[in-house]
Order: structure tokens, then sequence, then C-alpha cells
């Protein structure tokens, strides 16, 4: 099945991995019994690339966060609030068309600009009603040497078929606008390029293909740079990431949020 499953996909191959600096930039306002914390990746970013704001620790009885710009919750300065219990968002003033906030709490920033350098803001409100604040900050710089400018801001997508997804389906991560002139891609579990969580990569240099260990069976790759999971579970729930690297060094990301519905 691995094998006709990839000819339909025309050649499947992989790559060695990307590896991509990470850095924890947090502050917390009021002290919590458990450490909620904030970690920015990439800290510091090209202009044109996806920036997430990546929350560590969120507690179960979360009501409502609310996100904004700046180090104080303005309401001129919201981004926007997600209501936990409904899965439901409402953009606020400071809501760009480029902010997505996904279900763990976490704020994707898509082609940032220089404009959106500084800090943000979280708000939590729990059960208990009891605010809480925490901070986050990074920079948006322009081109350096070793990077090139981009025409416009990446457009790359990956999106989720079938939408709605049970256990047991068979689903593709589809990717759109795979950028040209490409060294390889790698696909990850949750949002840090880490070896345990490999799903798989592929290089266009070597022609070959790599699958994490955990994925031996289940996943098939596509030179397009989409993802076939067999067979998906709930434990595949989560967030998964596409990070693609380009022949001049140029990094590209995105992430999809999977959600796998009991039967």
């Amino acid at each position: 099945m691995m094998d006709s499953l990839a000819l339909s996909c025309k050649d499947s191959t992989s790559w060695q991995g990307i590896l991509l600096t990470v850095s924890l930039l947090t502050c917390w306002l009021i002290p919590t019994t458990t450490q909620i914390t904030i970690e920015s990746v990439p800290p510091i970013a090209v202009e044109g690339e996806n920036v997430l704001l990546f929350v560590h620790n969120l507690p179960e009885n979360v009501q409502t966060l609310s996100w904004y710009t700046g180090v104080k919750p303005l309401k001129n300065c919201e981004i926007a609030s997600h209501v936990t219990a409904t899965n439901s968002t409402v953009v606020g003033p400071a809501h760009s068309g480029r902010e997505i906030v996904l279900k763990n709490g976490s704020l994707l920033i898509k082609s940032t600009t220089r404009k959106d350098s500084g800090y943000y803001t979280l708000q939590i409100l729990d059960t208990t009603s009891r605010p809480e604040l925490i901070r986050a900050e990074f920079f948006v710089h322009s081109p350096l040497l070793g990077y090139k400018k981009h025409l416009a801001p990446s457009q790359l997508t990956i999106k989720l078929v079938p939408s709605r997804v049970e256990e047991n389906d068979n689903i593709l991560l589809q990717v759109y606008h795979l950028p040209q002139k490409l060294q390889g891609f790698a696909w990850h579990k949750g949002v840090l390029p880490l070896d345990h969580f490999k799903i798989a990569s592929h290089s266009f240099l070597t022609h070959s293909t790599m699958l994490g260990s955990a994925y031996q069976d289940r996943v098939i790759i596509c030179n397009d740079g989409t993802l076939v999971l067999l067979n998906v579970t709930q434990n595949d729930t989560g967030l998964y990431t596409f990070r693609t690297i380009s022949v001049d060094l140029k990094s590209e990301w995105d992430i999809l949020d999977l959600q796998v519905n009991s039967k």
C-alpha cells in the first residue's frame, strides 16, 4: 500500500532535517502555581516570515484568552479574543488579517513586517475569574547578508483534507504554493524542529527520504510537500509544522492544527 500510494504522489523522498534557532522570551506579571510561558518561534524573524507565539502550560480551566499588542491589555490594542468552550474567536481593533489564534492559545502571525516587532500581551481568564497577564517579545528585521528579500510575502499554506477528521481516517495535509528552488523540506509534530518530533523530511538535492521512527508505516511524503497520514487516532491530535529551506538559505513555514474526532 505504501508503494502504490507513493507512486500516486510521484516520487517520495527525504532529508536530514532542518534546525532553526529557538529561544525563550517570557515574562509573567502575576505569580501562578503553574508556570505559563510564551515562546517566540523564531525570536528574531526576517520580513515576510511567519512568527508563532507558542503558549506552554495553558491551564485546562481557561474560559477566555485575549491577545494584545504592547504591554497592557488595552481595548484598542486587542488583536483577538478566544472563548475555549465554544472554540470561537472574535477579532479586535488591532487585528490586521494576518493573525490566527490556535486552539492551544498560541498566536500565529503571518508574513510579518518590521512594524510587528515589539511586545505582545496574553490575558487569560479562568474559572476563578482572576485575570492573568503574560508578555512575549520578538523582533523583525530587514533581510541581511545570506538572505534574499522576497518580492511578495510567502504564500505557503497547509490545508486539511478532509476538513473534518475521525479516527481511522486517511488524511492529507495538503501543501499549497510551495516555494521554488528548494534544498528540501521537513514535517514535525508540534512547533519545534527536534529529531524526536520529526515525521518525515525530503531532499531535492539527494533525492532521498527519511521517515521518523514513530511514523515508518503511517506516512507518505509527496514531492509537492503534501503529507499523507494513515489511520489517524486521538493521539494524532495537535499542531503540525511544515518547514522549507531554499538554496539561498531562506526558511519558510506554516502550521496546521489537527483535531481528530471520535466516532
